[in-house]
């Protein structure tokens, strides 16, 4: 008989639809978008298939229960009735961390945290003998408390280190665009991965690799050495082995032209110490140049950016550059579909181009706005 479990995804604001996609090509079934996650269910394997395919998850967590609290002897027995031992080893440390929201009883996440590490603590020295010790900063388990109004959540965080990082990174610009921002716009575009791709202010190269790990088909877990799973007691080293080998044999370096620009100096040096680390080489081509002053020798495609905003400039000159934006999107790239992000809105306005998409995006705190430009 299959087993089936329940899980969650985060993700970033605006990015929960494609991670439901994802997560249903991955064979997630019952899937619920909520704010910054996805909740589904799946077989147990599949928590190892989403740590190594998905491009817009930041952790993924196993629940283990799902209760109703209404004090803090609640959080306290909910949780003591978990059989700890079936995830511990005596050997293990582990951490707690809460988030309490809009809970009458508990307004106090560390309390809700410390009453779980209590409980657990408890539990395994009266049944099995052991105490296990709390690590803080590098726990072989990490439990996950989510308490909303009167529903608690616990959870196993099954990722560790955040998928944003993806490890290929050796050197980043100020305010360096995140992967799964990257990985997400890219998807939000309708980007096809068999049309050419052009980044004309690359900075660190970012949406550049991401653009090229999914037209090759490389899974971003494989820059990755370690997931938080590695650590369980449970921890299938086989089944990992396996999906590896396939997620390796299922590359295939047939590329469009993956182009990418800047004025930096730094930037394209760093940029291209990323593409190196990254593998992609032979395959991305980076150019330092202002902007409108290199045009690549593309028939059509696409413009993913990211341009300068917000902390990464003092507005001189901001507004005009948009405006040239605009005017070399139409002038100069025919036939492209143009996509921006950013979080000026007059800057935005500046582009003076009708958009066939706008998107809200959150690139770290700034609000942002994705716009998509069809240049016919």
């Amino acid at each position: 008989m299959s087993i089936t479990l329940s899980y969650t995804a985060t993700t970033l604001a605006g990015l929960e639809e494609v991670l439901e996609r994802e997560l249903i090509e991955f064979g997630a079934t019952k899937t619920n978008v909520l704010v910054r996650a996805v909740a589904f269910d799946g077989p147990p394997e599949i928590i190892y298939k989403v740590n190594l395919w998905s491009r817009v998850a930041l952790q993924v967590m196993i629940r283990l229960t799902t209760s109703e609290v209404n004090s803090s002897d609640d959080i306290y027995e909910c949780t003591k009735r978990i059989y700890w031992d079936k995830y511990f080893r005596s050997s293990d440390t582990f951490a707690v961390h809460a988030v309490v929201n809009d809970n009458k009883f508990i307004n106090n996440s560390l309390f809700a945290a410390l009453k779980v590490k209590d409980a657990v603590v408890d539990q395994l020295r009266e049944r099995y003998g052991f105490r296990p010790s709390v690590d803080k900063d590098n726990p072989d388990i990490n439990i996950n408390v989510h308490i909303s109004r009167t529903t608690m959540n616990i959870s196993l965080n099954s990722t560790g280190i955040p998928l944003f990082k993806r490890g290929y990174k050796m050197s980043v610009v100020a305010s360096p665009l995140n992967e799964v921002l990257a990985a997400g716009i890219l998807a939000l575009s309708g980007w096809n991965k068999h049309v050419p791709l052009f980044d004309p202010f690359c900075g660190s190269g970012t949406i550049l690799i991401e653009g090229a790990m999914m037209s090759a088909n490389v899974a971003p877990g494989l820059y990755r050495e370690s997931f938080g799973f590695m650590r369980w007691k449970d921890y299938d080293r086989r089944l990992w082995a396996t999906l590896l080998e396939e997620a390796k044999s299922a590359m295939k370096f047939e590329m469009p032209d993956i182009i990418g620009s800047d004025i930096s100096a730094r930037a394209v040096s760093y940029a291209m110490d990323n593409i190196q680390s990254a593998g992609f080489a032979d395959f991305i081509s980076v150019k330092r140049a202002a902007f409108g002053d290199f045009v690549p020798p593309l028939e059509d495609g696409y413009i993913v950016t990211n341009p300068p905003y917000g902390v990464r400039t003092e507005n001189d000159g901001l507004l005009d550059l948009y405006k040239k934006m605009g005017e070399v999107f139409k002038h100069q790239f025919k036939g492209f579909s143009c996509w921006v992000i950013s979080s000026e809105k007059e800057a935005i306005d500046n582009i003076g181009l009708h958009a066939c998409s706008q998107k809200k995006l959150f690139n770290g705190p700034l609000e942002c706005r994705l716009m998509g430009y069809k240049m016919y």
